[in-house]
């Protein structure tokens, strides 16, 4: 059984950094392909399993926002070959599923068979299997996955802005678009001003939205989120001081809200934030057992509704070459929302990094 050793950030302990080391990586098996990473995008996911927020299996390789080159391929796949240019989904899809045939590709039936596999695709040198977030691992020199994980990209697109694709981007921009359907009679907040928010801001301006509302704790952000298409910005304070400040803005509340923090009430605020028949939309991961508190008045009476829009309900590979029309029209921007570009060797202070106020995407660059 053929194994390529690949330099790794290895996961040993929740709250440890990340341990550069050699790891083995298995063959790419039947539908598989092995692509040679060249920028990956450092997303809060990852940071929660790094610190112990979200649990995981140990020695674990984190990451799943990534672009590279195809460098070899599996029987069996002919959608993607060796050259190719790719960005990854951690939500593959068969296509065929009662799931997938009703346009929920993110609820595929088959996901999870195609995220694993019998054999383990990572293992220490010494043979210990090793996990991957998603199935996909990524924080690492290369990365093997199924063919339905990865969507073609043209050479026109860089990878330290395409692997925003991958999440940030798919998730905010499709839980507007799809999740939503966000047009230009709404009137939007967006509670969380990172690479999610940010996303969800310029999907609603691309929408034609009248009104988007950035919230967030930091002016810094708040200010780049102007730039990004908000019309108004709140600075967060308690929950009823940004409910007041919305609504000097838009006095019946907004018809659609996001939330891209992954708190409990920060969940609520955005149920709060509704006008009546409004729709709240939460996208950030929470720990497992959390729980949200909304008002039964509210949601019987007003008819508003507060949904889940797993990975913004995307379909990855419909939507990518539509998002990179948009950038290539400089109607979607991505450059803005990589904060800096750091090598591999300091991931480590790129996840600590993603605490600052200043920070968007860190983008790992292999190039």
């Amino acid at each position: 059984m053929a194994r390529l050793p690949i330099r790794a950030a290895v996961l040993h302990s929740p709250g440890a950094p990340l341990d550069h080391r050699t790891l083995l990586l298995d063959e790419p098996l039947h539908g598989e392909v092995l692509v040679r990473s060249g920028a990956i995008g450092l997303c809060h996911s990852d940071l929660h399993y790094a610190d112990g927020t979200l649990p995981m299996d140990v020695p674990a390789v984190l990451g799943h926002e990534v672009a590279g080159v195809v460098e070899r391929v599996g029987p069996g796949v002919d959608r993607v070959k060796v050259g190719d240019r790719v960005v990854a989904t951690v939500t593959p899809n068969c296509g065929a599923c009662p799931k997938c045939v009703s346009g929920n590709a993110t609820l595929c039936e088959r996901t999870s068979q195609r995220r694993h596999r019998e054999r383990p695709k990572l293992e220490t040198e010494d043979g210990t299997p090793v996990s991957m977030l998603g199935g996909m691992g990524t924080f690492a020199e290369a990365f093997v996955l199924d063919e339905a994980s990865l969507a073609v990209l043209p050479d026109t697109v860089g990878l330290d802005v395409a692997c925003l694709l991958g999440c940030c981007i798919s998730t905010g921009v499709g839980a507007v678009t799809h999740g939503a359907r966000v047009g230009p009679d709404d009137t939007v907040a967006v509670i969380g001003c990172g690479g999610v928010g940010m996303a969800a801001i310029q999907a609603a301006r691309m929408s034609g939205a009248r009104r988007v509302i950035a919230i967030d704790l930091h002016p810094e952000k708040l200010l780049l989120a102007t730039e990004m298409g908000a019309t108004d910005v709140v600075v967060s304070g308690t929950m009823s001081e940004v409910i007041d400040a919305v609504r000097e803005v838009i006095p019946n509340g907004v018809t659609r809200s996001f939330e891209a923090v992954g708190r409990p009430e920060t969940a609520e605020l955005a149920f709060d934030l509704l006008a009546p028949r409004g729709v709240a939309t939460i996208l950030g991961l929470m720990p497992a057992g959390k729980r949200i508190s909304i008002d039964a008045g509210a949601l019987i009476e007003g008819d508003r509704r507060i949904q889940g829009a797993y990975m913004g309900a995307n379909q990855f590979l419909a939507d990518v070459p539509m998002l990179v029309d948009q950038y290539e029209r400089g109607v979607l921007d991505l450059r803005a929302m990589v904060t800096s570009i750091i090598p591999f060797s300091d991931i480590n202070a790129g996840l600590q990094a993603m605490c600052s106020p200043e920070t968007i995407r860190t983008v790992v660059s292999f190039e």
